[in-house]
């Protein structure tokens, strides 16, 4: 397998820059991305999704009430990406288009794009993809969360399209760390640093380290303060650092960015403890020298947690962290550029526009008796929405299509196959590890609160929801 180049990572944002103004890189103008967006509807919607919003995020069908979560499915980002793949076989009807590695995580989203003769490169065994069948004058789709530089450098070389559906909020991410790179800044990338979107967003670093949760940006924070074992944290952060990373000289100077899909205020509470840090060792009047401060999180993941936690009369408790609350207390008084640079990135009101908009009524049921939880088994937000219903005791049941409701021969009978927690997402891509609950709907009323990941689409939605009535004998 031919080894991807290496672009100079002091080159990065020229590269792009070239990339993006060359013959190689297709542009959808205003008028056909708008296009696009409304032929996504008419294949993507669902009517019966529609009516629940525009009946107050609440529907009574027989004994079955579903209760709507007020922020679901598709974000604007995944919308936008899907649609320009569609708009891309409309536009190179006779071309090999090939999309670098799922254009989303939704199952039944990729076999779309594969049914309309899309090919996806293939992953090896050692994790490394096999490009050797894209060829000169192909098409290339960039997925949502992204490509790495040298993949985009690869492409180029190769002389095919280039068609880009990475999430503008994705982007703004790899703007923040051209932006620390310019400054000599290390890149403190809140993230896990084998997601796909990580992987683009750490090649356009020169120095860079992930840090997958609060626990992790403890122990770096603590290190910094001078506590630690540094071949320890060299043993421990391995996979998760550049090449030749110092700890004791490549954490003076810091710039923290984040992977879109994780929580707001972890990523939020993880660059105030470094701020934090940095003013102890260097003093609030330096900090300015050491630390970057940018807005690049996005709210769809959090917003679709939060309506989960609203679901169940619940709220979000923001992560907290011992060390930052000492060293806020020994620092009093001095505010934080995180602080003011807070501002949040929502698309909120475009995905309500898309979907049909409706306002939340106000005698929606307090309590629901179980949760349906749509979305690729490989999708991590849409494993979160599942974590949410257990923390809070509620029967929950994750999902990736209607068809694992009832019998496989396709009898609507009351049975679902689904994932649990402790199932890993390899093995459920897979079909293995899923458990089938007997009887899941019980007899009498009951109330079925509904959600689905950030990559799933309404009309599969929709057909979940007339599978259940259809157990029931009902229709909508």
């Amino acid at each position: 397998l031919r080894s991807l180049p290496t672009v100079d990572r002091a080159k990065t944002k020229q590269f792009r820059r070239e990339l993006t103004k060359s013959d190689s890189y297709f542009k959808f103008g205003r008028t056909q991305m708008n296009g696009a967006m409304e032929n996504l509807k008419k294949v993507s919607g669902s009517e019966l999704l529609t009516k629940i919003r525009q009946n107050g995020f609440k529907l009574t069908v027989g004994n079955i009430t579903f209760v709507l979560a007020e922020s679901y499915g598709f974000c604007w980002g995944v919308e936008r990406a899907v649609a320009m793949a569609y708009e891309a076989r409309d536009f190179f009807p006779d071309k090999n288009i090939w999309v670098t590695n799922e254009i989303i995580h939704n199952p039944s989203v990729n076999k779309q794009l594969s049914d309309k003769g899309m090919k996806f490169v293939q992953t090896t065994s050692d994790g490394s993809k096999d490009y050797s069948g894209v060829q000169e004058g192909d098409v290339v789709i960039l997925p949502a969360f992204g490509a790495s530089v040298d993949e985009m450098a690869l492409f180029k070389e190769k002389n095919v399209q280039i068609v880009d559906t990475t999430c503008p909020w994705v982007s703004k991410v790899w703007t923040s760390v051209e932006k620390s790179k310019d400054k000599g800044h290390t890149a403190i990338i809140h993230g896990k640093y084998d997601h796909e979107e990580t992987v683009a967003t750490k090649s356009f670093a020169q120095k860079y380290l992930v840090l997958k949760n609060m626990g992790e940006a403890e122990y770096v924070a603590d290190y910094m303060l001078g506590n630690g074992n540094k071949e320890e944290f060299l043993s421990k952060f391995s996979k998760a650092m550049s090449d030749g990373f110092d700890p004791d000289v490549d954490l003076a100077c810091l710039g923290v960015a984040n992977q879109t899909t994780m929580l707001k205020g972890e990523t939020e509470l993880i660059g105030k403890l470094f701020e934090r840090t940095l003013i102890k060792k260097y003093g609030p009047q330096n900090i300015n020298e050491h630390f970057l401060s940018f807005n690049t999180i996005c709210d769809a993941t959090q917003e679709r947690q939060d309506a989960m936690y609203k679901m169940f009369g619940a709220e979000y408790e923001a992560p907290e962290s011992k060390l930052y609350a000492e060293l806020e207390g020994e620092q009093v008084g001095i505010d934080l550029m995180t602080t003011k640079n807070a501002e949040k990135l929502s698309s909120r009101q475009m995905e309500a526009d898309s979907k049909g908009g409706g306002e939340v009524s106000g005698d929606i049921p307090a309590k629901v008796d179980m949760v349906l939880v749509l979305g690729g088994f490989n999708s991590s937000n849409t494993a979160h929405l599942l974590e949410i219903a257990e923390e809070e005791g509620i029967t929950g049941y994750h999902i990736d299509c209607a068809e694992r409701i009832g019998l496989p021969d396709g009898e609507a009978t009351n049975r679902i196959q689904h994932k649990p927690m402790s199932t890993s997402p390899a093995q459920a891509m897979m079909d293995e590890g899923l458990e089938v609950t007997e009887n899941f709907l019980p007899e009498g009323p009951v109330t079925i609160g509904i959600t689905s990941g950030a990559s799933t689409p309404d009309n599969i939605f929709g057909d979940v929801l007339k599978r259940v009535l259809a157990v029931q004998g009902l229709e909508a």
